[in-house]
């Protein structure tokens, strides 16, 4: 009612639009006289002496039932409403959305006067079938009402005065109304102001409420996944608290839930202090290294953290994904590629100086020994390696080359035992992991280690004595179990007598040693050799079936191949590429092929013997028809022996014109 409408003159609009049935809109609100008639046009009683009550006790459980959550929010607000309005006349009133009360709360001489009247829970002030009222009102009009004697359609309510506010839900749909009701000379501006703000901290406690419930949903859905996973998972919040913490990672921790769930990270890492501020330091994805104590010893972690953000970029938390070192970094060698190709069957030569070391390099890869493998540039040193860790029980472990000739003297220390963050100037953030740690569980080459310092020896001696590393710029040591094959191109005793290189270590790395014959010393594994190579060239270049002419085998035969296999197929690639047909000539062939030796060896060509002036195509020949008869016409050994694939065998008997019948797994085929 506005404060210059009189009571009286309202009083005299209702009679008014009772005996005429119209409103004078200037005497009363425009929300009245509109209500007003509504329920005229209903036939609404307005001297009905008095409501009845909707609504039994068990339909009312119902009704509270469905407006659980809102009588359990507005509860608080309405037991404080109550509080301050106390001994002044007035009674709080909850109703749900059509207008049926919920709960009536206040002093018991008002609360009287309102039973009396039947304003009661389970009673309805629904303007169908209570009239004009503030609670209809603020149903109908979806904004606060007050409404005073006469503004009421029924006779019995001219003794209130109400004022009702509507609530709503945190998405704007209208959940009932708060009304504080009292006599009509209590009426005061104020109240309309009190159920105002008491709907909307109720509003706003029920999304508060929705939030903690989604909180608690997403908790749930999060526990749920992170249970599911295999992985060790922590979640943290912005504090570095752990709220989540996963089967797989309870387990690699030797921890239960409620030891750690709502305590500090660092708990489960009190080496590392530094995680107290684990989320304000970071601002990336960096893995970083862990330790824990746990049953049976410490246990080392790799953590990478994934930072959660708010909508203005703010770090609210992280899912911190734990794995063991070893399992890290398995992960680490197998998207490096760590690991060996080649075994001894890609080993191409049939001199018995070869194949003596083959044997011996069998024998040993079965024990867990350390090797040295002496010999030329060229020789096939990794080859070999490979072919060993292939052969061994560590085959299913890492395989890590490192050529100590190719590493600056100032970084092989970090190349090989790592280091940590920070341990130097221009040192990658977050450390870096050594070679030799990368090899754990493996093997690691190490080849032309006669170029290793002899300062950076001791320290390798020391590791191979104690099968422990230390990076650089830490004091934690890490325990490895690796095996170490080295490779020198040079006398490596010699050096270490010399004093060129350590004794001690040569004698650790020397436990098995193998000795690579230059390609000069196998002369007759020449063809052969050039029969793989040029079969790798061809498909590599698109010219299928190289050969060399008769001169040109004679020249690769004499040459003294300082730089030996590698320097063959080098020699080969540029004999292939310049030749214009598929035949390579001695013209085709670097110069320094035409030096005075090979020369004077391509001026006895003319008076050798047939035997001596084969071409390739011949000694292909030879070679194919006797790994045929020696395997019985087994193309799979054929080509394993020659070092081919089977389609090129195939491709290549069919150029020789070999057509007689050979026995293939148990097939008889003609070729």
């Amino acid at each position: 009612m506005s404060r210059n409408t009189s009571l009286a003159t309202v009083s005299a609009a209702w009679q008014h639009v009772i005996d005429t049935g119209r409103v004078d809109e200037t005497m009363v609100r425009p929300e009245v006289a509109r209500s007003w008639l509504r329920c005229r046009s209903l036939g609404i009683d307005p001297r009905e002496p008095k409501l009845p009550v909707m609504l039994d006790q068990r339909r009312l459980d119902a009704v509270r039932e469905e407006n659980r959550s809102l009588i359990e929010t507005a509860l608080p607000f309405m037991e404080f409403l109550k509080t301050a309005v106390k001994g002044t006349g007035f009674i709080l009133v909850l109703t749900e959305r059509s207008g049926v009360v919920l709960d009536v709360f206040g002093d018991e001489d008002i609360l009287a006067m309102a039973r009396d009247n039947n304003y009661v829970p389970g009673c309805s002030r629904a303007e169908e079938v209570a009239g004009t009222n503030a609670i209809s009102l603020a149903l109908i009009e979806k904004h606060a009402v007050q409404l005073t004697g006469a503004e009421h359609w029924n006779v019995r309510h001219h003794l209130w005065t109400c004022a009702a506010a509507p609530v709503f839900s945190p998405e704007g749909m209208l959940l009932g109304t708060v009304t504080l009701s009292g006599e009509t000379t209590q009426a005061h501006r104020h109240t309309l102001g009190m159920v105002i703000s008491a709907a909307e901290a109720i509003r706003e406690r029920l999304r508060e409420r929705e939030t903690a419930e989604e909180k608690r949903g997403i908790n749930v859905l999060l526990s749920s996944v992170l249970g599911s996973i295999s992985e060790a998972i922590i979640t943290i919040d912005a504090a570095g608290v752990v709220t989540n913490i996963n089967p797989a990672a309870c387990k690699s921790l030797s921890v239960i839930p409620t030891e750690i769930l709502g305590k500090p990270i660092v708990r489960l890492f009190p080496s590392h202090p530094e995680l107290a501020n684990l989320l304000p330091l970071r601002g990336d994805n960096a893995a970083f290294e862990v330790s824990s104590e746990r049953p049976g010893g410490r246990g080392h972690f790799v953590i990478t953290p994934y930072l959660m953000h708010s909508d203005g970029d703010v770090v609210t938390g992280a899912i911190l994904g734990l794995r063991e070192r070893r399992e890290f970094l398995n992960g680490v060698r197998e998207f490096s590629g760590l690991t060996a190709v080649f075994t001894f069957d890609d080993i191409v030569g049939e001199s018995p100086a070869l194949l003596r070391q083959i044997e011996f390099a069998r024998t040993a890869a079965r024990q867990n020994t350390r090797i040295l493998i002496l010999g030329e540039t060229g020789t096939g040193k990794e080859l070999f390696a490979q072919s060993i860790h292939n052969c061994s029980q560590r085959r299913n472990g890492p395989f890590v080359a490192l050529n100590c000739a190719a590493i600056p003297r100032e970084l092989m220390e970090s190349e090989i035992f790592g280091y940590r963050n920070g341990a130097f100037t221009g040192a990658r953030k977050g450390g870096q992991v050594g070679k030799l740690e990368l090899a754990d569980g493996g093997t690691i080459f190490l080849d032309e280690i006669n170029q290793m310092p002899l300062d950076l020896q001791s320290k390798l001696l020391r590791a191979l004595q104690e099968d422990t590393i230390t990076r650089l710029g830490d004091t934690k040591p890490i325990r490895i179990d690796v095996r170490v094959i080295a490779a020198a191109n040079e006398d490596l005793y010699a050096k270490s007598r010399a004093g060129e290189f350590r004794q001690d270590l040569y004698y650790r790395l020397s436990v098995v040693e193998l000795s690579l014959p230059p390609l000069r010393e196998r002369s007759c594994d020449i063809p052969l050799i050039a029969l793989h190579l040029l079969d790798k060239l061809g498909e590599k270049i698109g010219k299928p079936a190289l050969s060399l002419s008769p001169v040109a085998i004679e020249l690769l035969r004499h040459y003294p191949w300082p730089g030996n296999v590698r320097e063959l197929e080098n020699v080969l690639e540029m004999g292939a590429i310049m030749a214009e047909g598929n035949v390579i000539e001695p013209s085709h062939l670097t110069y320094r092929m035409r030096e005075k030796q090979c020369v004077e060896a391509e001026r006895q060509m003319p008076v050798a013997s047939n035997a001596d002036t084969r071409s390739m195509r011949d000694i292909e020949l030879e070679l194919i028809r006797s790994a045929i008869d020696e395997f019985n016409g087994n193309i799979d050994l054929v080509a394993h022996k020659l070092g081919l694939s089977r389609s090129t065998v195939y491709r290549r008997m069919q150029q020789h014109g070999i057509v007689k019948s050979v026995t293939v797994r148990r097939e008889t085929v003609s070729y």
